[in-house]
């Protein structure tokens, strides 16, 4: 699995689709799935561990998520719970991956 991580509007979908978008499985805005799982009171950690346990080609498939933990810290508790779990989740996401790649300003820094 390969995680494309990084700031909002930072050009991670451009880059998963030109270097992934033929042969690979890509899951976009992996934050606002979670964002829906949250929202729905499932456990967001869970279901990404089944995630992965049941992809068919786990080498073939590419996460791209937002990092949403910087800035000002919400006063919402619900949304510093969803900004922890994504945060969470995308380091379980960066341990199992055979590649991290952080996009920022568009240049793609890979980190594993």
């Amino acid at each position: 699995m390969i995680l494309i991580i990084g700031g909002a509007a930072q050009g991670k979908n451009e880059y998963a689709d030109r270097q992934y978008g033929d042969g690979y499985t890509i899951i976009h805005d992996f934050q606002n799935v979670i964002f829906e799982q949250q929202k729905k009171g499932e456990d967001a950690m869970k279901a990404t561990v089944s995630l992965l346990e049941e992809a068919t080609d786990l080498e073939r498939l590419v996460i791209v998520c937002d990092e949403v933990g910087y800035g000002l810290v919400p006063v919402d508790a619900s949304e510093r719970r969803y900004r922890e779990t994504v945060g969470r989740v995308s380091c379980y996401l960066a341990e199992r991956a055979t590649c991290v790649v952080r996009i920022v300003a568009g240049i793609p820094v890979r980190i594993k």
